[in-house]
């Protein structure tokens, strides 16, 4: 009877006294914890049993999905200001001010943070836009189909690899939710191309997509952008963030949830009854071009930030012990005795057009107005988030709605004097993933720190969906399910990420993380991500080292399943 009086309650918000739509912890009552049952409260709950015992349990509700994909979007911001290593510790020292910039930037990620779990050691399939889009979409990861670069924007379906079309008839997440009687709805971007019907996957994984189009106005480039890079103002001083594409795109989808129904550029979407959804919304901002409006480059002002020879000196150093293939991605050489120094890159070139307009500040002049932009940009991210998350607080699916949030790769704003993705380290390959799931309140604002990858949303989806994924034993990714009912249970999972062929690799475990380029065993790094986040100090050439290294390229080669 005890059992019963649990499933009840487990499932029924109002028998411990709360509405459906109260934020409050299911659980924080005095006689539950996780759930469990108090030996000293059993005894109270005798007759209520009893009763119950002849009722129908109903069944679980029905969960629905909004992802909320985001281009570009660094670890920085509210929810990891306080991490050892974190960017943000450079350029904002002072510890009350970083966080009041932090909050600045992403207000309603922290927002969402509170109410989810936070994977802290997430990892991209590939850090580039496509490859790692094809992968979590499909389940299959850049070393199985190829697809490892960007591949000159080609649609995942025609991408060709070894005289074959490898995903051509993959099954996306969409497409096998579609499939089995769920309604998809798609707009932003989702695969490599966020406007275009059918390198959306049109039909195939949709059942309605639409590109919601529009901005705030004319753009204006900055005095300091250089040509490889891109940033300025859009719109006139009194445009606000409202006007800009991402937001009038998550304001589609959030009055869609509000409403049941919304109508852009002539698509109407509208929510079936009595059927679950999985909706994606597309963020591109802060993806290249950082163009913002006035609004949010003002709440970074460059006096606040710290930029100067001596950070740049440190990010230098940090390339004196990297192997000659990792140097290629860097925009650290080395000099003839050895030595590090600035080499090329598009940070480089920021530097240089700097000191072009002033001899005596402009490089760090010109960092701090790229930084000033790429901020406002993460904050168009933000913003729009808060509308997505306010619409689906208004609506009538806000408890039975599993939010997933991802960020395609991470992003280097000077690390390693390197800007963009396009790298294994952390700035490159680790990634904002956070879940809300209403099933476990009680999980609510926990950070998990077991490595995991956006590959693994696929088989979580669909589990959660209650579907078998398609039988391709090319999806290899885990099911976080116990990880989102327990954020530190056992985990034997791990971060795989594949960039620039298929015989170069970023292993993650919980503590090391191991990249290899080309399988050439000189070409290593090896860091302790947990006495080293900034992965300064490579400890592949270590003696003392020898053994975890060797541990941990037979778990790469496991994982790759190479005998």
């Amino acid at each position: 009877m005890t059992q019963c009086v649990l499933v009840y309650l487990e499932r029924d918000p109002a028998i411990a006294g709360l509405s459906p739509k109260n934020d409050s912890p299911m659980f924080n009552i005095p006689f539950l914890k996780n759930g469990v049952v108090k030996a000293a409260a059993i005894s109270c709950f005798c007759f209520l049993g009893l009763f119950l015992f002849a009722q129908e349990q109903p069944e679980p509700q029905q969960m629905n999905v909004l992802m909320i994909a985001i281009d570009d979007l660094k670890t920085v911001g509210s929810v990891y200001a306080d991490e050892d290593g974190d960017f943000l510790r450079h350029v904002y020292p002072d510890q009350q001010l970083r966080s009041e910039v932090a909050f600045r930037m992403t207000p309603n990620l922290k927002r969402l943070a509170c109410k989810s779990i936070t994977f802290t050691s997430a990892y991209c399939a590939s850090p580039a836009c496509n490859p790692s889009r094809a992968a979590l979409m499909t389940g299959i990861r850049p070393h199985e189909s190829g697809m490892t670069t960007n591949a000159g924007a080609v649609f995942f379906r025609e991408w060709e690899y070894e005289g074959a079309r490898p995903l051509a008839e993959a099954t996306t997440i969409p497409e096998l939710l579609k499939a089995n009687g769920w309604y998809t709805a798609s707009t932003g971007k989702i695969y490599h191309s966020g406007s275009n019907y059918a390198k959306s996957d049109g039909a195939r994984s949709w059942t309605q997509w639409t590109n919601v189009s529009g901005g705030a106005g004319n753009k204006v480039r900055a005095l300091y952008s250089p040509e490889s890079l891109d940033w300025g103002q859009e719109g006139n001083d009194s445009a606000t963030y409202t006007g800009l594409n991402d937001y009038r795109k998550a304001d589609f989808i959030a009055e869609l949830l509000e409403n049941g129904t919304a109508t852009r550029n002539g698509d109407t979407f509208t929510l079936p009854e009595g059927q679950p959804f999985f909706i994606a919304a597309g963020i591109f901002r802060p993806h290249l071009p950082f163009y913002a409006t006035k609004d949010l480059i003002d709440l970074f002002p460059v006096e606040e930030m710290t930029a100067d020879q001596n950070l740049l000196n440190y990010f230098i150093e940090d390339g004196r012990d990297l192997p000659s293939e990792a140097l290629t991605l860097a925009g650290v050489t080395l000099d003839a005795e050895g030595n590090p120094i600035i080499g090329s890159d598009r940070f480089v070139d920021i530097l240089i057009h700097g000191d072009s307009i002033d001899a005596e500040t402009g490089r760090f002049d010109g960092w701090k107005d790229m930084l000033r932009h790429y901020f406002a940009s993460c904050a168009i991210a933000d913003r729009a988030i808060g509308r997505l998350m306010e619409g689906l607080k208004n609506s009538a699916y806000a408890d039975n709605t599993i939010v997933i949030l991802w960020s395609d790769h991470n992003y280097h704003l000077g690390e390693k004097l390197h800007e963009t993705k396009f790298t294994l380290w952390d700035d490159g390959a680790r990634v904002n993933f956070l879940v809300h799931d209403p099933r476990f309140p009680e999980n609510h604002g926990a950070r998990c720190s077991k490595p995991v990858g956006l590959v693994d949303i696929y088989p979580t989806v669909a589990a959660i969906a209650g579907v078998e994924p398609p039988s391709d034993d090319r999806i290899t990714g885990f099911d976080l399910n116990p990880l989102l009912a327990n954020p530190h249970a056992d985990w034997s999972g791990y971060a795989l990420t594949t960039f620039r062929n298929v015989n170069t690799h970023m292993f993650r475990t919980q503590r090391y993380k191991l990249i290899q380029y080309d399988s050439n065993p000189e070409q290593i790094e090896l860091y302790d991500m947990v006495n080293d986040p900034e992965e300064y100090h490579n400890l592949a050439l270590i003696p003392a080292y020898s053994e975890i290294l060797e541990s941990m390229m037979t778990q790469l080669n496991q994982a790759l399943g190479i005998d």
